[in-house]
């Protein structure tokens, strides 16, 4: 229906953009946050800048894409960027936690100390959120016809 996908886009929009919020205001603490998942750095091979860059320009990304469900632009295509990094996100969740590297603070709605941890719970309430994006995404919604063609006409399909 198509108030469902309205209500599901506006909804999963604006989680987006409250998750962006704190770490586009704080890009110096967010990348603190990014260095505990050890996937794009820093090392001594990759250095800082490209887990910085990640830091500075994944909010934004956020942003865009949940403002752009809720404004109903391009929401097919803003639903499966969404889709891609709730995917990563679910990569990095998962590695960390089988690597043993205890994630104080995932990231996801603060960059503060009071955190969520990243953990099972959390990883099932992502998959949640990806099966909300994966809808958006692949489920077209029905389109009403109008109401004064008549179904019952000479030009009905046999």
């Amino acid at each position: 229906h198509p108030l469902l996908h309205w209500a599901l886009a506006i909804l999963l929009g604006a989680l987006f953009v409250y998750a962006a919020k704190d770490k586009i205001a704080k890009p110096a603490e967010f990348a603190k946050i990014v260095y505990h998942y050890r996937l794009v750095g820093p090392n001594h091979t990759l250095g800082y800048v490209p887990a910085n860059t990640l830091a500075v320009t994944l909010p934004w990304v956020e942003a865009v894409t949940g403002g752009l469900l809720i404004l109903g632009l391009w929401r097919r295509e803003a639903a499966a960027i969404v889709s891609a990094m709730l995917v990563v996100f679910l990569i990095a969740m998962g590695q960390a936690l089988l690597r043993g590297i205890n994630v104080e603070n995932c990231g996801c709605f603060g960059v503060g100390d009071s955190g969520r941890g990243s953990g099972l719970l959390l990883i099932l309430e992502d998959l949640g959120l990806l099966g909300v994006s994966l809808f958006l995404t692949l489920v077209t919604p029905a389109q009403r016809s109008p109401r004064w063609r008549r179904v019952d006409g000479p030009d009905r399909a046999l």
